[in-house]
């Protein structure tokens, strides 16, 4: 069975690991936070835009789904929201789109931060987890800290809370054929 992954933003640096998994063959969906809508991401749509812009600009009809219902089944939540603003604004808009991404997480699902975060970010971000969904982390939910800078490289680690053998996850983010 095919791993359900969602993608919260269609950001460039999300579209990019979001097609590398589709077509490593997982079960994958990108939720565009300007709508709340998931994309339905298929190999072909993958291979045939290999960018966000691409993608964007030619407008393809897509397969979609309710966001919230394809965040409910996903066993992988990657957070890569597009950002727009700097300095206070910036964490004000992270933490909201942070709550909208996990409302409807369930129990045994991971998440994926792929924003860099400041000094303590991580921890507000499993707080905030736990306040919003009522799932503790390394008990009842996993949370990863993945950012991702270079689009040709993948980070040479992962971060997690606790060691939760994720190998099918590591799997996953292979970015090498």
């Amino acid at each position: 069975m095919k791993e359900k992954v969602v993608f919260f933003g269609l950001s460039t640096e999300g579209y990019h690991l979001a097609s590398k998994m589709v077509v490593n063959g997982a079960d994958v969906k990108i939720i565009d936070e300007s709508s709340s809508s998931a994309i339905i991401l298929n190999s072909e749509i993958a291979k045939t835009y290999t960018n966000v812009i691409s993608l964007r600009e030619d407008e393809p009809l897509l397969s979609m789904e309710l966001g919230k219902e394809a965040i409910s089944k996903a066993k992988y939540l990657f957070f890569t929201p597009r950002i727009r603003k700097t300095g206070q604004d910036l964490k004000t808009e992270v933490n909201s789109k942070f709550k909208d991404a996990v409302g409807e997480l369930k129990k045994d699902s991971s998440i994926i931060n792929c924003l860099p975060t400041g000094f303590g970010g991580n921890n507000e971000n499993i707080s905030l987890l736990k306040h919003i969904t009522g799932l503790e982390v390394g008990k009842s939910i996993s949370y990863f800290y993945f950012p991702l800078n270079d689009l040709n490289k993948t980070p040479e680690t992962i971060g997690a809370l606790k060691q939760t053998g994720e190998k099918k996850l590591l799997s996953l983010l292979k970015i090498d054929k």
